[in-house]
């Protein structure tokens, strides 16, 4: 009988914890965010914030046929875990790629890629912030 109330009483004060959450499959993110302003003529200046450290990246033509080139000529063309994508203008855009322990930022003209700058970084995926004026 006493094996009895024992076993009850445990059941009864017993509450079950929820499964844990998994863990996560991306690790530490690096946040990263675009920025554009206005540089001379129809171009803009783009910087990349990395973990809340602005860092210049160059200049974007950012005209298109119906309008000149402003920040409201940009966007997002991607964002990825490992690579995001900033377009100004109707064909060039920036693109960031994390390879191991570093962001590699290259500029598309539409026919080929050309390196521009590399930044150490801690992480292991990119968690990329919307593009905003």
């Amino acid at each position: 009988m006493r094996q009895l109330i024992l076993f009850i009483a445990a059941c009864g004060a017993k509450t079950v914890a929820p499964p844990p959450s998994p863990p996560s499959e991306m690790g530490r993110p690096i946040s990263i965010e675009w920025k554009a302003e206005q540089a001379d003529g129809d171009r803009v200046n783009v910087l990349l914030v990395i973990d809340g450290k602005p860092q210049e990246i160059g200049l974007l033509d950012a005209a298109t046929e119906t309008e000149p080139g402003t920040p409201a000529t940009c966007a997002l063309r991607a964002a990825h875990p490992l690579r995001s994508e900033f377009q100004c203008g109707a064909v060039n855009f920036y693109a960031v790629e994390l390879h191991s322990a570093e962001l590699v930022i290259t500029i598309d003209d539409g026919s080929h890629a050309i390196e521009v700058k590399r930044f150490p970084v801690e992480g292991d995926g990119l968690a990329v912030r919307p593009y905003a004026l």
